[in-house]
């Protein structure tokens, strides 16, 4: 219906203007909701990727940051090439330094973005590949501890005769000076090759280890105590007074006493020895463990010798057996730990020991 003239009804337009005002507010109150539900998403899309445990970079073509999870950027610095941030980072695995000198591996993969330039992920494997080493050394040390334990009980029963015979050499000898040092010092020859065998044979067995509960802080404490460390060495127990492991304390007695006496002979002559213990929890897969580290200020250990240090009858130290690390590493791994070194030749070492903490009481 039409006014006067041809001209619409004011009632006419009056209600379009009405319906057209109700629709816009309706539309602008779902773009509203729409913004607020986008902002929620972003905002737990940024939630989400900040806290997955790798970091994520996205590049522009000319290499300008897009987008990042980690704001803060990397606390340390790469070993090698650029950070996977810039130009020339080559990916794959890349060694990366904490402040605190810890060296972690990290891997690192670039892949195209759908609309141009990259996406570079960053994730940590060192423990992943700390794993794979050490199974790899284990299954090495079993093949070797098999032919050791052979060859110790082929020798042990001509060695006996020896020990038996350089001792009655000995005795006939008493009188004759001369004779009587070249018989002694075979006795030595025999005696230190019966204690090379008898180490063998026990690196060798079969180890079940007890199940007790061991309190890391004196635990320690009586090791360096009884490895005559208190006037020699200063050393700083910084170890949590309710630090537990779950173990053996007499086959982790013996670790104690092979690290500190490792530890002991890389400080040997030293004006400004110093010995430090901290330990932190950790958890892994869902289960609380305390991870140890015993650093010196020691000689070091040369790189190249670095991946054989658990290899039996190898050692950095003139006159050593070296089983010493590598009964170590049987224990801890008949334990389900984890053993590894770091260190920097004329700088020191840090011996890292992971273990489960005892159940709470």
């Amino acid at each position: 219906m039409t006014g006067l003239q041809g001209h619409p009804d004011p009632r006419q337009l009056l209600e379009a203007f009405e319906a057209f005002t109700a629709a816009s507010e309706h539309l602008q109150a779902r773009y509203e909701a729409l913004q607020g539900q986008l902002g929620q998403l972003q905002g737990e899309l940024q939630t989400v990727l900040e806290a997955v445990p790798f970091a994520i970079w996205v590049l522009a073509d000319d290499g300008s940051l897009r987008f990042t999870n980690r704001p803060q950027g990397m606390d340390g610095r790469f070993l090698q090439d650029a950070p996977p941030w810039e130009a020339g980072s080559p990916g794959g695995q890349r060694r990366f330094q904490t402040p605190e000198g810890r060296e972690l591996i990290f891997e690192e993969e670039r892949r195209s973005a759908p609309h141009g330039g990259t996406i570079v992920t960053l994730r940590d494997v060192t423990e992943a590949v700390l794993k794979a080493q050490q199974a790899t050394r284990e299954d090495r040390l079993a093949a070797m501890g098999r032919m050791a334990a052979e060859l110790a009980h082929e020798i042990r029963n001509p060695l006996g005769s020896l020990s038996l015979f350089s001792g009655m050499l000995v005795e006939d000898l008493k009188d004759q000076e001369g004779p009587l040092d070249l018989a002694r010092k075979v006795q030595d020859g025999v005696g230190r090759l019966n204690r090379l065998v008898g180490n063998t044979l026990a690196f060798s067995r079969d180890l079940h280890p007890k199940a007790g509960t061991v309190s890391m802080r004196t635990f320690w404490e009586d090791a360096l105590r009884s490895a005559t460390l208190a006037d020699a060495v200063p050393w700083d127990n910084q170890i949590p007074a309710r630090a537990t492991w779950e173990g053996d304390p007499d086959l982790l007695r013996q670790v104690a006493q092979n690290l500190l006496q490792n530890a002991t002979r890389a400080m040997d002559g030293l004006d400004q020895p110093r010995l430090l213990l901290a330990a932190a929890e950790e958890h892994l897969e869902g289960r609380p463990c305390w991870h140890l580290t015993l650093s010196d200020n020691g000689c070091g250990i040369p790189q190249d010798a670095l991946a054989k240090v658990f290899d039996p009858f190898f050692s950095t130290f003139g006159g050593g057996t070296g089983l010493g690390l590598a009964v170590c590493h049987r224990i801890i791994v008949a334990h389900g730990g984890l053993l590894f070194l770091e260190s920097q030749e004329g700088r020191g070492t840090t011996v890292h020991l992971r273990l489960p903490a005892a159940p709470s009481a």
